[in-house]
């Protein structure tokens, strides 16, 4: 693990700062959107702006990351997240959801980047560990958001724990000034220009990656049925236990709280577990098989259940609903060329991430129609639907 130091700490710098901007955002929008006199109902466009961002980037990736090199990408990354605070903070509401999608923008940087990065300077037997110690970082800059950008919100307003957070991306920029020169490098020969990043051909790229790579194509499958559990156990958890089972505010908060340590513990254990058995896959089978076991658990819950049963379901969904990225991200970049790593990333993440967009909607209109039960079955199933995809796979292993 020692040698994994130095490139783990470039990435999860940015990874945590980033991902509690990312997360900051919608949770202070309560008090953005009652500051400006709208509906509650608009904190849905801005989480979404955050989404296009995102997924946009995923698909212009290939004019960043082999562009400048990770390290810078990661650098420019920071820049994006410090613009898109300052429309956010305009006050006017156009301004917010352009900084949404800055931001966006910003978020998704880390994975293609951080990866490239992993892959070239860490020891291949210790991937599992190192990528799941990486994508750790999400809760806890969720941890961040929460804890110090809304106390800054209650504090001075939402502009100032907005602009508190900022503070940390805006540390991200002076990346490639101060990490060792033997992690510059990278870059191609190509002029990086930004107009590069709005061409809507980029839109087709990820499908051209997918078929110059035909091996992700088994991945990209899988990560859309754990999109899908995730999206629907994190999207509602809170909603599920105040609606579904009648539990006050404060102990639907402190459970969800519980479920996010598990899954930022839970990360950690997987990969660590992984490097173990030297085996990304089996883990990740077995991952899915205990989401879907999550899944029906949350399906059978009942009102009147005692806090220490509820604590103990929302540690085992927190540790099996949420800890497959770092292994997923690890799993794309060995069946990779080397060289290939970042947009490989960004091809399979792009699909995800429009099913994480396309699963909130989804399930909400499942939960009206048929119940929380039926939709924690149907998002059991999508768990199976990967198991049975990672069965399927027939992965090209490169060496």
């Amino acid at each position: 693990m020692r040698a994994a130091l130095m490139p783990l700490t470039i990435v999860m710098l940015p990874q945590v700062a980033l991902s509690a901007v990312q997360m900051g955002l919608p949770v202070l929008a309560p008090a953005l959107v009652a500051d400006l006199g709208l509906a509650p109902e608009m904190i849905g466009p801005i989480g979404g702006c955050i989404g296009l961002g995102s997924i946009w980037m995923f698909a212009a990736n290939h004019s960043v990351t082999p562009v400048l090199g990770p390290v810078r990408a990661l650098g420019l990354a920071g820049l994006l997240a410090v613009i898109g605070v300052m429309f956010a903070v305009s006050g006017w509401l156009p301004g917010v959801l352009l900084g949404a999608v800055f931001i966006g923008f910003a978020y998704a940087v880390t994975a293609p980047a951080g990866s490239q990065i992993l892959s070239d300077h860490v020891p291949r037997a210790i991937w599992g560990t190192v990528f799941s110690i990486r994508q750790a970082g999400v809760p806890l800059g969720g941890a961040i958001a929460g804890v110090l950008g809304a106390g800054m919100a209650v504090a001075h307003g939402w502009q100032a724990g907005l602009l508190c957070l900022a503070l940390l991306p805006g540390l991200c920029i002076a990346l490639p000034y101060l990490v060792p020169h033997s992690f510059r490098g990278g870059q191609s020969t190509e002029t990086f220009r930004l107009s590069g990043l709005f061409q809507p051909s980029i839109l087709v790229r990820p499908f051209g990656t997918l078929r110059a790579l035909p091996q992700l194509n088994a991945l990209v499958l899988a990560s859309l049925g754990f999109a899908c559990v995730q999206g629907s156990v994190f999207a509602f958890f809170t909603t599920y236990m105040i609606d579904g089972l009648d539990l006050g505010l404060a102990v639907a908060g402190t459970l969800f709280a519980v479920m996010q340590i598990a899954s930022f513990a839970g990360r950690i254990g997987a990969g660590f577990v992984a490097d173990h058995i030297g085996s990304l896959r089996k883990v990740l089978l077995g991952m899915s098989l205990a989401a879907a076991a999550a899944c029906l658990i949350l399906s059978l819950l009942q009102p009147g259940l005692s806090i220490p049963v509820l604590i103990a379901v929302a540690i085992f969904a927190g540790a099996t609903a949420a800890t497959w990225n770092g292994l997923f991200l690890a799993e794309i970049a060995r069946c990779v060329p080397q060289d290939q790593v970042s947009t490989a990333t960004a091809g399979v993440t792009f699909f995800t991430f429009v099913a994480y967009m396309l699963t909130p909607p989804v399930f909400a209109l499942v939960v009206y129609l048929l119940g929380y039960q039926i939709g924690y079955c149907m998002s059991a199933c999508a768990a199976l639907f990967s198991f049975v995809c990672l069965r399927r796979a027939s992965v090209v292993r490169v060496t």
